[in-house]
């Protein structure tokens, strides 16, 4: 296991998912990976880097050591996030009888996430929600960071000042 992983570095990495991309911890290093599916089938067709520009090379390495499962652990993917889930809690909250409501119809059918994106930046809530999503993704991560017994620290590194 990484001695210490940075927490924001778990956070970036599950908001950087797709469904064709995956991100994942390399436990020995404590480094947040992505990984395409497309370069997942590459590695377990077995094919070669020789022609290959260094990150191309460098990814397909990955997704050999992922597939190979040893030092690799898969980040909570979108099931496991849940972000509609988190919206609707988050409306729940919501004091304003009024925006609440929006809220909660916001998020119902198809399109609930762009209608939902459109009422909090017209309620003036989007700071609000924003500040709520980062940290029930934080929840997340820490959970997730126990449940694999990985340190991690809420520290950031700090900023280097503009040469």
């Amino acid at each position: 296991m990484p001695m210490c992983v940075r927490l924001r570095e778990i956070v970036d990495g599950m908001e950087s998912q797709s469904d064709e991309m995956t991100a994942y911890l390399n436990v020995k290093t404590g480094q947040v990976v992505p990984v395409s599916d497309e370069e997942l089938a590459a590695a377990e067709a077995g094919e070669q880097a020789s022609d290959q520009a260094d990150w191309e090379a460098e990814a397909l390495e990955i997704a050999r050591g992922v597939l190979a499962g040893e030092d690799y652990i898969a980040l909570p993917d979108r099931v496991e996030i849940d972000e509609y889930r988190m919206m609707d809690r988050f409306a729940s909250t919501v004091p304003d009888p009024a925006a609440s409501a929006r809220l909660q119809r916001a998020i119902q059918g198809r399109g609930a996430f762009r209608y939902f994106k459109d009422s909090i930046h017209d309620l003036g809530l989007a700071e609000e929600w924003y500040s709520y999503r980062d940290r029930g993704y934080e929840e997340i991560a820490v959970a997730w960071c126990e449940a694999h017994g990985i340190e991690y620290t809420r520290n950031q590194p700090a900023r280097q000042a503009d040469a």
